[in-house]
């Protein structure tokens, strides 16, 4: 019982880091609707839902795991092991919110970012872009060859 009363406290920062990453999703959706008004519809659907429910179910048990790590394994208080999974879990949620933000994203940070991050525009088109890039490409050499 007392892990789960010292886990709590480190688990807001990540339930909020999660209610962040869900918002960067959602704007995600939008700007892929704007662009994409055919192939999605720019709305947060219930199977994320599910998503975001396990990963709550999951970092809540991961804490507590890590709280009775620090109790009965390393035998200390200094709460190093839970320490160290919110600040793990941080980071994968702010790796996620920057390829969230950077997805289908027309600023020069954001096209930077690009370069070494996923485009999650994939997921709200279930279509790979790469193949809407490649149209795209194609029918744009097409052009430039007859100009020549």
């Amino acid at each position: 019982m007392l892990a789960i009363g010292t886990s709590i406290d480190y688990f807001i920062p990540c339930l909020l880091a999660i209610a962040l990453d869900v918002f960067t999703a959602y704007m995600l959706s939008r700007r892929v609707h704007r662009k994409y008004p055919d192939n999605c519809d720019g709305k947060f659907k219930s199977e994320y839902k599910y998503r975001v429910m396990i990963t709550l179910g999951v970092m809540f048990i991961v804490m507590i795991l890590a709280a009775y790590v620090d109790m009965k394994v390393r035998q200390s208080d200094d709460q190093w092991a839970v320490r160290f999974t919110m600040g793990a879990f941080l980071f994968y949620e702010a790796w996620s919110c920057l390829e969230n933000w950077s997805s289908e994203n027309d600023e020069p940070i954001a096209k930077a970012l690009q370069r070494i991050m996923v485009n999650k525009a994939e997921r709200h088109l279930d279509v790979p872009l790469s193949d809407i890039l490649l149209g795209e490409k194609n029918h744009n050499t097409v052009l430039d060859k007859d100009d020549n």
